[in-house]
């Protein structure tokens, strides 16, 4: 097989990034865009030595699931890659890649345990409660633009459908402000104003906006200056990142400049305050989601010790407070954990403590000073626990873990681990990001020989 080949390939599954994935002479063949059942006339673009990628030149055969997607910027942006699937046909898939990751990173048989039916949204459009925008200049006019998929080339994006629809209409509000000012963007000379990050809460319609600048020039605080003036954003703040080489979003120095310091998001009874750089699900509707079936998997008593690990700002461990006789929290970033306790002081929770640091480091010194926790949630970044973490649970065993994953493959990857000391329950997997390849799953483990 080389570059420039064409052949017709039938579907058979669908692979991590959305694409479909059929079979040629035994190599996986990569193709955007197809689902499986379709027959398609491919041509080769690459040749790798396990695998090739491909792109469609003609349908054979088309999938009764293949919609026409609404957005009009989906086959060049990189946000979206299942826009062209049925949704309730893609949830199938979804569990069918979470399937396939345990096989895969694994010695389990999925079918020893229950793999429960992907939780979907009734509506799966305008989701999103937070966008990081890069500000472009294109046609001597500003406008946030996406980057194209597989390439560093931008798109101008003039409406995102899976953001909340008022986060597009405050990063409209504030370019044409800018435009009228005529603020620099890439790629104008000596320009200043790189993102715009606007938040928006479900709950109660506040939104924040903070402009990510390489300096606060007075074109940059006339900005501000008029963003404040026609109240586009209940809150407003500037954050200066002098590194143009970093792929980091914000600099350390994040300044106030109008209106309330925070926002706040609702999930079930709780309240939490958002800043510009306060991690927070983006899916706030299936949060609550995610939220209650963790309550429900932890199956809490009035006398259970909750260890939450890589708790962020304590939405999990502040949830699971009511049911539980203590929870302690651990979390690496230091602005998270003194937002934990603002949010434990707004929600009157007493029974709740966190601790900044790694959990490879303070898990270990707190059960050496002989705190014993009854039920262990983790909801590690996409990297997973990794080997260190996963091993230690072992070794010092709690007897029921709840696993919240963003990454099926690194979930995997722990199970495989974990599992010669705990059962799987069951795996939930739960779409928080429709439109997009991504999965997230909860898994209940319970050490072998207990029964619950």
């Amino acid at each position: 097989m080389k570059v420039n080949d064409r052949f017709i390939l039938d579907i058979k599954r669908v692979g991590i990034n959305g694409e479909g994935i059929g079979f040629y002479n035994k190599l996986a063949v990569f193709v955007k865009n197809a689902i499986p059942g379709e027959g398609i006339e491919v041509e080769v673009t690459k040749v790798l030595p396990k695998m090739a990628i491909a792109k469609i030149v003609n349908f054979k055969k088309t999938s009764p699931y293949r919609e026409n997607p609404p957005c009009p910027y989906y086959e060049k942006c990189g946000a979206c890659q299942t826009m062209h699937i049925d949704y309730t046909e893609m949830l199938k898939y979804k569990k069918e890649l979470l399937i396939e990751s345990i096989r895969r990173y694994t010695k389990l048989n999925p079918k020893q345990f229950e793999i429960r039916d992907t939780l979907g949204m009734d509506m799966p459009y305008h989701y999103r409660n937070k966008s990081t925008a890069l500000v472009r200049k294109y046609n001597n006019k500003l406008t946030v633009a996406m980057i194209e998929e597989d390439s560093n080339r931008t798109i101008p994006v003039d409406n995102c459908l899976i953001l909340d629809d008022k986060i597009n209409e405050i990063n409209k509000k504030i370019l044409d402000i800018a435009n009228k000012l005529n603020i620099k963007a890439f790629p104008d000379a000596n320009y200043s104003l790189r993102y715009l990050i606007t938040r928006v809460s479900k709950a109660t319609r506040e939104s924040l906006v903070c402009l990510i600048v390489y300096k606060l020039d007075p074109e940059i605080k006339n900005l501000l200056i008029e963003i404040s003036k026609a109240n586009i954003c209940d809150s407003l703040y500037v954050n200066i990142n002098t590194d143009s080489k970093t792929h980091l979003i914000f600099g350390e120095q994040t300044i106030y400049f109008a209106g309330k310091k925070s926002i706040v998001e609702k999930i079930g009874n709780f309240e939490y305050e958002i800043y510009p750089t306060t991690f927070f699900q983006l899916n706030s509707l299936q949060t609550a989601n995610l939220y209650e079936r963790v309550k429900k998997a932890a199956k809490l008593g009035i006398n259970d010790v909750v260890l939450d690990a890589y708790c962020g700002v304590g939405t999990i461990g502040l949830y699971l407070s009511k049911t539980a006789k203590m929870v302690y929290g651990i979390e690496y970033n230091k602005d998270s954990v003194k937002y934990a306790y603002e949010n434990a002081d707004k929600n009157k929770v007493k029974n709740v403590s966190f601790y900044q640091g790694s959990v490879t480091k303070l898990l270990p010194e707190l059960i050496k000073k002989g705190y014993n926790f009854d039920v262990c949630i983790v909801d590690p970044p996409r990297t997973g626990l990794g080997e260190e973490v996963a091993n230690y649970l072992i070794n010092n065993p709690i007897k029921k873990l709840v696993y919240v994953s963003c990454n099926h493959s690194t979930l995997a990857k722990d199970l495989n681990i974990l599992t010669k000391k705990y059962k799987v329950r069951y795996i939930e997997p739960i779409d928080m990001f429709p439109m997009t390849s991504g999965i997230e799953t909860i898994t209940l483990l319970c050490l072998k020989d207990t029964k619950k």
